[in-house]
């Protein structure tokens, strides 16, 4: 390989896999429309808007073989602005790439576009039908770049184009609407309703992104860490407290709620659907065609999730940090307490020991 473009450079995906990449002695060109404002050691950087039409050339120029696409900004509510930067942007990618013979492509996805509905089978495979949510702008938009690319590859079989379908990404920096909906102080659920979950390690999906950088995988594949789990079961791992809502009250409140205020967009990054009914993949797939297997469990990452986000807090929030020194402290106390009772009672006991004898 001679050279690996990054779009969306400085997206926490772009950074962690720029860095990897040219520590194993990858040439990497690093595309943003953001400025480099200080220096990144191994990585050539170009500022441009992956929409500009000079795109090809530069891939020509620069000898691109494989281009990692991160530039994808997850967004609730759609705007022209950023569905053209999502969905046009990877139209003209693929173009630019196409024109100047680029041999690979690596596109992330997201489980989110097979949607959460009744009917799902038990495990979802790559060629479901997609039919996530259109209200949601990131589900609505990855659904349209998936279709784009479908066609693409069919136009262009002597591309490698690669899409990976990751289940809910948890940790490093990564912004994934789970990852938000788990930091919410009190993440709202549906009662009665407790359906199953997919989760992935952020080192697994560098692990996965370098596995594909390094060999050719044309397809459609699912990403996700063994094993399922219910979603009440994941906010106990990330200890978080839910809040459970009926959900014939649920879908009209949300409705208006999200017309009213945007600030309700920060308390449900997820569609009701996906906390109402199981959305779970297959990975047979990754297994067999792929050769990947994640090496960080479902529970592992969940929970260690959880750790990382209490601890931020507690490094961050003055009024969490008194709260969780109060509760602390109370929690010692009761132990002391638990502790002096026990061995009273003991002494208690030898006393009348003693005395029997």
């Amino acid at each position: 390989m001679n050279t690996l473009a990054i779009t969306g450079l400085f997206s926490p995906l772009g950074r962690r896999m720029a860095r990897l990449a040219s520590n194993f002695g990858v040439r990497v060109l690093g595309i943003d429309i953001k400025p480099m404002t200080k220096p990144f050691p191994g990585v050539e950087f170009v500022e441009a808007d992956i929409r500009n039409p000079l795109l090809s050339e530069l891939f020509k120029v620069e000898k691109v073989d494989a281009i990692l696409h991160c530039s994808f900004r997850w967004r609730q509510r759609r705007t022209e602005e950023v569905f053209d930067s999502n969905v046009l942007g990877t139209m003209r990618l693929l173009g630019a790439a196409a024109i100047a013979g680029v041999h690979k492509v690596i596109i992330p996805s997201s489980t989110f576009v097979y949607g959460a509905n009744a009917d799902n089978p038990a495990f979802i495979r790559e060629e479901t039908e997609l039919r996530g949510p259109a209200h949601y702008a990131y589900i609505q938009e990855l659904r349209e770049i998936e279709t784009f690319v479908n066609g693409f590859r069919r136009q262009h079989p002597d591309m490698v184009i690669t899409t990976l379908r990751f289940a809910n990404i948890l940790g490093g920096g990564i912004a994934s609407p789970m990852a938000r909906f788990l930091a919410v102080p009190m993440p709202p659920t549906l009662l009665g309703f407790d359906p199953m979950m997919q989760f992935i390690h952020h080192d697994d999906v560098l692990r996965v992104l370098g596995h594909c950088i390094m060999s050719d995988f044309s397809g459609v594949y699912n990403v996700a860490a063994p094993d399922p789990m219910p979603l009440l079961k994941a906010l106990a791992l990330a200890g978080a407290a839910p809040c459970p809502t009926l959900h014939i009250f649920a879908y009209p409140g949300l409705r208006w709620g999200r017309l009213l205020s945007r600030r309700v967009d920060d308390l449900t990054p997820l569609p009701l659907d996906n906390l109402r009914y199981s959305w779970v993949a297959s990975t047979e797939r990754m297994i067999q065609y792929l050769t990947f297997e994640p090496t960080v469990d479902a529970e592992t990452t969940v929970a260690g999730f959880g750790k990382a986000l209490r601890k931020h807090r507690y490094e961050t929030n003055t009024s969490y940090r008194f709260a969780q020194d109060r509760y602390d402290n109370v929690v010692q106390t009761q132990h002391l307490f638990v502790e002096a009772k026990r061995r009273t009672q003991a002494a208690v006991s030898d006393l009348r020991g003693a005395a029997s004898d």
